[in-house]
């Protein structure tokens, strides 16, 4: 993993991933939260717990940030445009997309294919019995549940990052049912089986931190992830 590219501008088949450690306190934001908008600003007052909004300020501005070295806007004109379901988008086809859990933050850039990703900690106290049927097929979940165990946490959390990465990369969110889509768990994971909207998506596993599972979805058949850290 890079600190930095050697150049902020996207070529057809590039997609850089950040990984972003968020700030967790408010007295170590510094200059970041002048860089969000008045409806970020809102937003951010309405968390409860201070540790909270300060990782929200965090993401916000680190996203806005990285868009501004890519664009050359400034960071705090950048504006967000929503579509349906809540995907964002800038104006000049800017593809990007942002996941966060915990004290981390993930975040895509393209300039041509959308994208999807999704990050999540990986809970072994999770219920997962509860929660895998509304989101896995019935062979993922078969084989799921053939697993020892503690085999089984890693791999749940892995086919739901894939699968909302996916969903997140199309603009669909879990509007689409999940159960939709069947994915093989190889050393490179692949779609099986999914509606016609996930044809030219190729997916990818991330390690971006242990104990965190993370995955990428583009829509695209020859773009090239690359891994930076901000």
């Amino acid at each position: 993993m890079n600190s930095a590219p050697a150049t902020y501008s996207l070529q057809t088949t590039d997609v850089h991933i950040w990984t972003v450690p968020l700030i967790s306190t408010d007295a170590a934001l510094g200059a970041l939260p002048p860089l969000l908008s008045p409806s970020e600003h809102e937003r951010a007052e309405r968390f409860v717990f201070e540790n909270d909004r300060a990782r929200y300020i965090s993401c916000r501005a680190t996203l806005r940030l990285l868009l501004s070295r890519y664009t050359a806007l400034p960071p705090e004109k950048i504006n967000f445009h929503y579509e349906n379901y809540g995907k964002p988008s800038i104006p000049g086809g800017w593809q990007f997309n942002v996941s966060h859990s915990r004290d981390l933050a993930a975040i895509a850039i393209s300039r041509f294919h959308p994208v999807g990703i999704d990050l999540e900690r990986i809970d072994p106290l999770f219920p997962r019995d509860e929660v895998a049927a509304e989101i896995l097929d019935p062979v993922e979940l078969r084989d799921l549940t053939a697993l020892p165990a503690t085999k089984q946490p890693d791999r749940f959390f892995q086919l739901w990052t894939l699968k909302e990465a996916l969903l997140k990369a199309v603009g669909g969110g879990f509007s689409l049912d999940p159960r939709a889509i069947r994915i093989r768990m190889d050393a490179d994971p692949a779609i099986v089986a999914a509606p016609p909207e996930f044809q030219r998506a190729t997916l990818h596993q991330l390690t971006l931190r242990d104990g965190y599972a993370a995955a990428l979805a583009i829509l695209s058949r020859d773009a090239r992830p690359q891994l930076f850290e901000f």
